[in-house]
């Protein structure tokens, strides 16, 4: 893998945190349960802070990183966004939480699949195993809350 196409996996990663923290400050802000509003704010935390970790890794390789507003339209993860920001309508606490564990598999299936490549530099590697592990715990987290509302 040359060092533009490790800069092009990192900026769909990097979209997908553009997803994630749109979807997420939107859900923050509609949904009227105010435990889920604090555990979207915190997972928009997450997505920044993520996003950050990726831009660094993008600019030390001399790519550019996309603006905030760039996200993965077209792909799975989008459309998972727009599952959760329609699931609103409703405000339906497992609805919401059943779109948001979709968006989170989708972004999961992702990292795995950056990962699987080999040449990826370690301090890059380690990056996103971190971040994956982290995406895991949220995923994880969120299925336990959308099961206790069954």
């Amino acid at each position: 893998m040359t060092n533009d196409e490790i800069v092009d996996s990192l900026n769909d990663l990097v979209k997908i945190n553009n997803d994630r923290i749109n979807g997420f400050e939107k859900a923050a802000a509609d949904i009227e349960d105010s435990e889920l509003a604090s555990l979207f704010k915190n997972l928009t935390s997450q997505s920044r802070k993520f996003r950050s970790e990726l831009a660094d890794s993008i600019v030390r390789m001399g790519g550019e990183v996309p603006g905030i507003e760039e996200t993965s339209t077209g792909s799975k993860i989008h459309r998972a966004w727009i599952d959760i920001k329609s699931a609103f309508t409703g405000k339906d606490r497992h609805t919401v939480l059943e779109s948001c564990v979709f968006g989170e598999n989708v972004a999961v299936e992702e990292y795995e699949e950056v990962l699987e490549d080999e040449e990826i530099p370690a301090y890059i590697r380690q990056t996103l195993s971190t971040q994956l592990d982290e995406l895991r715990q949220t995923r994880d987290q969120i299925v336990t809350l959308r099961n206790v509302t069954e």
